[in-house]
Order: C-alpha cells, then structure tokens, then sequence
C-alpha cells in the first residue's frame, strides 16, 4: 500500500476507517492484511487541532495498529527525516514483522530535490534466505506543481532514484512507490522512471495516458472539490501516486506483482473532477452501502487516496517420502518408493503464490527420474522411483528434489535411502533335501479322541542375508477335511533349525475306512518389501480300523499283533495316540497291562 497522508492534516479517526477497509478490501476476489504500507509526509511535529497529539508520527503508528485484524502487528521500518517537515514530512515505510525482516543496512536516504529525500528500504520475506526474495521499496515524494522548470525537478529527483536503483542488479525485485506529482506519461520523470536498465519500472496500469475521464480509474488526487481542514481539494482529477515495481518483480517468477489487482482504493472510475462520495459509490459492485462508506472516509482523511497492489511470493519446496522407506527388500522384487512433492509457501489465495517446477533425480541403489509443476499445498504431486533389488546386502542411494524458480526455499531436499536387501526365504518339509511336498499317515480307531502325527518344516540356506520364514496359516481340501487340523506349527521369524508341524484328526463318529486330506501350509517372507508367499502341501492319510478297543493292529481282535504295535511304540507319547491306553501321556508297562486285559 502507498498514501500520502499530508502530515495528518486529514481526519484521523476517518484515516483508521480507511485502513481498516483496507486490510479487508477483497476486490480482486480476496482479501488479507496489508504486508508493507508507505506514507508521503509524515510530519513528526505538527500543530494540527484536529487531533489530540501534536506528532501526528504517533498519531499515525496508533492509527495502524488500531486498524489492523486480531493478531497483526506492525513494525516502523528505519526512518530518516532530513529537515522535511518543511514540506509537508518525510517517508515512512511500516511492514508486518511476522513476513518480512527489515536489512537496515540496505536503507539509503537520496536527495530528490525540493528538499526531499527519497527512502530506499530493504526488506527480507521471512522464511526465505535467497537474495531474490529482498525487496528493495522506495518511497518518494518528488516537486509538486506544473511547469516546466518543476517538471524538470522531478525528473532529475527521479534520475537519482533509477541511478541508484539500477546500480542494484539485472533482476533486483524492486518496488518504487510515492507522489511522484507528475501529470502525464510523456512527462520526463515517468519516462525516466519507465526508461530501460536494471531498475526498469513496469507500470501495472501500462503506459498509457491516464488524462481526463478515460482515466479517472488512476486517478488519485484530490477526493474532495471543497474539503475541511485545509486539505487540498478540486476534485477526484489526477494520478500523482504510484507503486511501480521493477522488471525484476514484474516478471512471474518469485516475488512478483499481480498487475490485475492494482487500484486505487474507493475509486470506481465514476467520480472523475468532482467529490468521491458524490452519489453512490460502486468501488465494491453490488455493495452500496459498503462502498459509500469508505468513499466518506475518504473524502475526510487526505487529500490523495491510498493505492493497492497484490504480489506473489516466491515458492517453497517441501519433499518427503509418504511412507517410510523400508528397512528391508527381497531380492529380485520391485520396489517402488513414492515421493510426495509440494510447493507450501504461506498463501491466503492460490494466485499468490509462483508455481514451482521440480526436477527429481537418484543416485546410488536407487532409479528413476521426474519433471514438472508441483502441486499447490494441500494438494500434492506424487512421484514414483524404484529401489535396485538385484543383488542381496545393503542398498544406499539418495533421491533429490530440486526447484529452478526463483528464490525458492530450499532449492532442493536430498531424501537419503539405505535398505537391506535379503534372499527370499526357502520353506522345506524335509530335514536333508529341498521338499515342498511330503506325505503322512496314522491309523486309529473310532472315538479314540484326536489322532496326531507331526511333520516338519525349515527354512533351507538360512543365513542373516536371507529372510526369516513366517509360518502363517494352514487350509484342508478334500470330503474329510473338517475332521483335521494343525495343534502346532504356525508362528514367525523361523531361522535354523526344524519347527515341528502336528497334524491331528478328530476320531469321533468315525467309521472304519481310510480318510484322506491335502494340508495347503501358507509361508511368507519376514515383513520386507516385496515380501512374498509360498505354499507347501502335506497330504495326510489315516486309517480307522473297526472299533475294537485294543486293537491296535486292526486285525480285529486283541492278540500278540496289538502288543507287537504297543512294543513298537514303547515311550513317549506326545499328544493323544491309540497305544496310550490307560491315558498317562507314555506307552508303558501300565499300556501293556490294560492290553492283557482286552486280550481274547
């Protein structure tokens, strides 16, 4: 924002009004508070009755922070008067704390004539370390009044101003704003201003004439014909103000101007050499009452209207993997990892902010490459690279996203990868060999409670460069298959050695016969990327004789065979078996007394 308040010489209370209408002026379709605001003649000792202070200086800093929204605070830039009160003050720059830092050491006074100086400011936009995101702002108030030996002051104030500014750089994101008090656009200062060179100024309204009523939506001198207090009046006729940014943030790239958000504030175009608040006012369309007030503030605050123009910042990349990179990977597998990309700078609407290109590469056990315009936050970009799983041990690479536009914070983020890369595991049913399929078979009799036998399963070749086997569910197939089961078996993490699998068959209701099923065991590699499954089958057999209690051998009846099966069996008995007949868990003398019992 630029305004020239005339040394306070205006109401004060309709000033606040005004700058309040300000940070909630929503005409290019948004609205938010004002970053940075420059003032023309901030007088710092004054005896104007209008208000109670005699510094307007106060006055004028009480007037900012009054206005602005819950939570915005503002902070006065370095200020420098050079004996300026004389004619009318000198320049004051405010600017919000919490977006910019102020680089003191980047403030210049020049002479301009008129016994006025020009301010040169500079300010950092937080957050952001390139030099292309400093603003250089000047604020200047150049001679007054027609005539050709005033309109060469100007001019040669005007010569010190680009002298200075281009001596900055090709590119420097400058904004020049003040009450130039020029009068056409063929008047020298404002050709100067416009001239080529580093700091070229690039007019957001063009270069053409802003004269008479085709032009009065410029205009910004003088919003009273007869206004109180002294203020200077004629009517709504002139376009003595300006913000001008340079080539340099005039371009689209970083910090650079909205050109269709320029305006000067309250004016609709509708009031040209007469008062502001004359009729109705329709600066906001379609809200009379809305604009009809701020018009009447205007109409008392000063005798010049304040201006606004809308800038984009500079992008901000944010890069991240959306899940963790896995700690693990099995060999041979593709594993993709996705990197989520985002342009997050702060922004109250979208056109605010520069788009941001990205550019993403890889190095190391890692592949892949993208290009584009990242998403605006909260949208993101996704972006696919792949993990080298060809060869087992440790893979490192690193995934780099970087930015070519300008002044963008960082410029890139390396995305570091390291991932341990294993052999599948290798599920076996044989202790010696490589086997995914193996028989069992039991026999029994009806109503002999659970039948068990028991198998095993390895992990073959294991080492720490292979994955751990999980063993992870198991399914029956085939008429019988709801009468088996496995008691033992399933788990994780199996390394060396042997896990034993315990098949059991239900025996209840049973009839003689032979029932059969096949035992599909699920097996998996560890939790690792591109983790895979692998089946091994077991088929089960089991005979159930005719029912004899003791009758071991199913001959029929209790004999020498039955003792023969229970000698065979003689020991330990892990889980339920027929030949455990007194039920103690071992097949013992006790076995073989209950069995002379049964004989016959």
């Amino acid at each position: 924002m630029h305004w020239n308040v005339v040394g306070g010489a205006g109401n004060m209370a309709a000033l606040q009004q005004v700058l309040a209408a300000m940070h909630a002026d929503d005409k290019p379709g948004w609205a938010q508070p004002i970053d940075i605001m420059t003032f023309n003649e901030v007088d710092e000792i004054t005896s104007n009755s209008s208000i109670t202070s005699d510094q307007p200086f106060t006055a004028l800093t009480n007037a900012i922070n009054a206005s602005a929204p819950p939570g915005v605070t503002y902070t006065l830039a370095r200020f420098t008067n050079q004996s300026e009160n004389g004619v009318g003050g000198a320049q004051a720059m405010y600017y919000r704390s919490d977006r910019f830092t102020e680089i003191v050491s980047g403030h210049k006074d020049i002479a301009t004539g008129a016994s006025r100086f020009t301010d040169r400011w500079l300010l950092q936009l937080n957050g952001y370390s390139d030099a292309r995101a400093r603003i250089y702002v000047y604020g200047s108030h150049l001679k007054a009044s027609s005539g050709s030996s005033n309109e060469n002051e100007r001019n040669t104030g005007m010569t010190a101003i680009r002298n200075d500014a281009n001596a900055l750089g090709a590119g420097t994101p400058i904004v020049y704003t003040g009450d130039y008090n020029v009068y056409t656009n063929t008047e020298p200062a404002y050709v100067t201003l416009m001239a080529a060179g580093n700091g070229q100024g690039v007019d957001p309204y063009g270069t053409s004439n802003w004269v008479g009523s085709a032009g009065a939506i410029r205009h910004t001198q003088a919003p009273a014909l007869s206004p109180p207090g002294g203020l200077v009046g004629g009517g709504l006729d002139d376009r003595f103000d300006f913000i001008v940014p340079s080539v340099g943030a005039a371009d689209g790239q970083g910090f650079s101007m909205l050109a269709s958000t320029m305006r000067a504030v309250g004016n609709d175009g509708a009031h040209y050499n007469t008062d502001i608040n004359a009729g109705n006012n329709a600066y906001f369309p379609g809200q009379l009452t809305r604009s009809n007030d701020l018009a009447d503030a205007l109409w008392l605050a000063a005798d010049h209207i304040p201006q606004l123009l809308e800038f984009q910042v500079p992008a901000k990349l944010s890069a991240q993997f959306t899940s963790t990179v896995p700690a693990k990977a099995i060999r041979g597998t593709s594993v993709p990892l996705s990197v989520q990309i985002q342009n997050v700078a702060p922004y109250v609407h979208a056109s605010g902010v520069d788009d941001m290109a990205y550019a993403v590469s890889c190095t190391g056990g890692v592949t892949g490459t993208a290009s584009g315009i990242a998403a605006l936050a909260p949208a993101m970009t996704s972006v696919s690279v792949n993990l080298n799983t060809t060869t087992a041990g440790t893979v490192t690479g690193t995934v780099t996203v970087s930015s070519s536009s300008e002044a963008v914070e960082p410029p890139s983020v390396s995305l570091p990868v390291s991932v341990s890369v294993i052999r599948p595991s290798n599920p076996s049913l044989d202790a010696t060999t490589d086997v995914d399929t193996a028989s069992l078979s039991l026999s029994g009799s009806p109503d002999t409670g659970s039948l068990t036998v028991d198998g095993l399963i390895r992990n073959v070749g294991y080492d720490a460069s292979q994955s751990k086997l999980d063993v992870d569910s198991v399914t029956f197939s085939g008429a019988s298959a709801s009468r088996f089961s496995m008691t033992q078996g399933l788990g994780a993490g199996l390394t060396t050695g042997n896990r034993t699998l315990r098949f059991a068959f239900n025996s209840a209701g049973a009839t003689p016969g032979t029932y059969a099923t096949t035992a599909t065991v699920r097996t998996s590699d560890e939790t690792a990327a591109g983790e895979q499954a692998r089946n091994v089958t077991v088929n089960l057999t089991v005979e159930i004789g005719g029912g004899i209690y003791g009758d071991l051998d199913q001959s029929g009846s209790v004999d020498a065979g039955d003792i023969a099966v229970l000698l065979i069996r003689f020991g330990s008995c892990a889980g339920a078996c027929p030949e455990d007949l007194d039920g103690s868990g071992e097949v013992d003398a006790g076995d073989i007394g209950v069995l002379l019992l049964l004989f016959g």
